[in-house]
């Protein structure tokens, strides 16, 4: 995990700066920020120049990651020179924090030669490329490389204009940027290349029209506050949405429904009522989402209650308490208590199922059970999980998910983790815990889902524990689309995710089959 570890610390590190200074930006408030301890900071770096060091070469990191993908979407030369630009003045990149951190470090680029090193390799490759890609555009060497070098002083200079974002903004850095190239390149007719919207279009155009139509009616998404003032209208809001989906999800799937306690917990047990008797080894433990502050097992019935019927199982999904009541660690008691319940009334195998929060839950459900020597799933089904809950990691999705917004998940975590606990805690952001040892576990997310960097750093990080990892990435879909029942694209991911808890427990299940 230090990988992801080590990029929660410079996120917290560019906050600082942009809000604190460079100079008041210590090691302590750095830790703050990050919800950690000040000793990870060390542990992870050996100071906090080499922090300033790492937290610059990482700025020109996702510059160099964000140019690769838009020349992935370029076709020709014009349009990769294009992108080469893009980057420079680009809002996902080029974001306050970024701006504010890479002035005040290169201010003090004399003292490391470091620094220096990191911003010529990166200068050198910028010019390389953009006199190349002019080139391409016909241009002779001489004038494809003056050029080059007139865009990237002329880019510097959009940069300081860019440093005081009240005064001056990307879009207006974007417009003087093609003025001068419609001056300086008169006989091109410039316009900007495929960028982050058009890639999501190309992902759109394979949804089903349900999809497509979703995304029209929920796109942009309305603001929402969560805080303890606006919870319980909040909840009384999505019961009066979500429980009609519920029944007729029960009355689809042929389901039968019983309210019992298992490990002291009150749970909603779920059952096909038809065909073959089901297993006593055929079951499931599910844990519903909702941001550890809404949600309870009737509310996901159009997940549990489809994963029932095409597994032909029983599924027990505990209600689990909610913050900001109930705040931390009372949703990991009720899960962990109602855990052991099950495992001592289960035989093996069974499966662990969560979405959202409640994959998030699950995930550090199985690493307390281990640690307690409690018998393990066979398998395992994360749905969009939320495994970080400092989000030191980026979200590209943000605005993009029409379901949840990351001010949401932010004020979410906060009511959930109460006042004074390090949101790194394993427990809390169990992405941050101990990995190994897992049994096989699939993970589902989206290219619009608001969580997609979690899921794919969780994939990386249960690989490299030496878990057996499946990863669906689903083009064009957000943030647990396997809720909407109505979405083909929600069965055919369910139906997935059947498919890989079949082949790793085919015994369990065959009478069921």
């Amino acid at each position: 995990m230090e990988h992801v570890r080590r990029r929660q610390i410079i996120a917290a590190t560019k906050a600082c700066i942009h809000r604190d200074g460079i100079v008041r930006a210590s090691a302590n408030r750095i830790a703050r920020e990050a919800g950690i301890a000040p000793a990870l900071i060390t542990h992870y770096f050996d100071d906090k120049d080499a922090l300033l060091v790492e937290t610059f070469r990482s700025i020109y990191r996702e510059f160099t990651t964000d140019i690769r993908r838009r020349l992935g979407l370029a076709r020709t030369a014009q349009e990769r020179m294009l992108s080469l630009l893009e980057v420079q003045i680009s809002p996902s990149t080029l974001t306050p924090e970024a701006v504010t951190t890479w002035f005040s470090i290169y201010a003090t680029m004399r003292e490391y030669p470091v620094l220096e090193r990191i911003e010529h390799a990166y200068d050198r490759r910028f010019l390389s490329n953009l006199t190349h890609a002019l080139r391409g555009m016909g241009l002779e060497a001489g004038e494809a490389r003056d050029v080059a070098e007139e865009l990237s002083v002329f880019i510097d200079g959009l940069w300081q204009n860019l440093a005081n974002p009240v005064t001056f903004s990307a879009e207006r850095a974007r417009g003087l940027l093609y003025r001068y190239l419609d001056r300086r390149l008169p006989g091109f007719a410039f316009a900007p290349p495929p960028d982050e919207t058009a890639a999501r279009t190309a992902d759109d155009r394979g949804l089903s029209g349900e999809a497509k139509q979703f995304l029209k009616d929920n796109l942009p998404i309305s603001p929402v506050r969560i805080s303890s003032a606006t919870i319980v209208e909040l909840r009384a809001q999505l019961a009066q949405l979500y429980r009609p989906e519920a029944k007729a999800a029960a009355r689809e799937f042929g389901l039968k429904l019983a309210q019992v306690r298992v490990g002291g917990v009150e749970a909603l047990q779920i059952a096909p009522k038809s065909g073959a008797a089901v297993p006593a080894s055929a079951r499931v433990f599910y844990l519903f989402g909702g941001g550890y502050v809404t949600g309870d097992p009737e509310s996901d019935l159009p997940i549990s209650g489809r994963l029932a019927m095409r597994l032909g199982a029983a599924v027990l999904s505990p209600r689990y308490r909610l913050a900001p009541e109930h705040p931390f660690p009372a949703a990991l008691e009720d899960g962990l208590a109602a855990y052991r319940g099950f495992v001592a009334e289960t035989p093996a195998p069974f499966f662990l199922v969560g979405e959202s929060a409640g994959g998030g839950l699950a995930l550090a459900l199985l690493q307390a059970a281990r640690r307690e020597g409690l018998r393990l799933p066979s398998a395992v089904a994360l749905l969009s999980p939320w495994v970080d809950l400092t989000h030191g990691l980026p979200s590209a999705n943000d605005g993009f998910d029409p379901t949840f917004t990351r001010r949401n998940l932010m004020e979410s975590a906060r009511l959930y983790a109460g006042a004074g606990a390090d949101l790194a805690d394993p427990r809390l952001s169990p992405l941050f815990g101990d990995l190994t040892g897992m049994p096989p576990v699939v993970i589902t997310t989206g290219s619009r889902d608001i969580l997609r960097e979690q899921a794919l750093a969780l994939a990386e990080a249960l690989t490299a524990a030496g878990t057996s990892v499946e990863l669906h990435d689903w083009p064009g879909l957000w943030h647990v689309f396997e809720f909407y029942r109505a979405l083909p694209e929600a069965g055919q991911s369910l139906d997935r995710v059947v498919a890989f808890l079949r082949h790793h427990s085919p015994s369990a299940l065959e009478q069921a089959s």
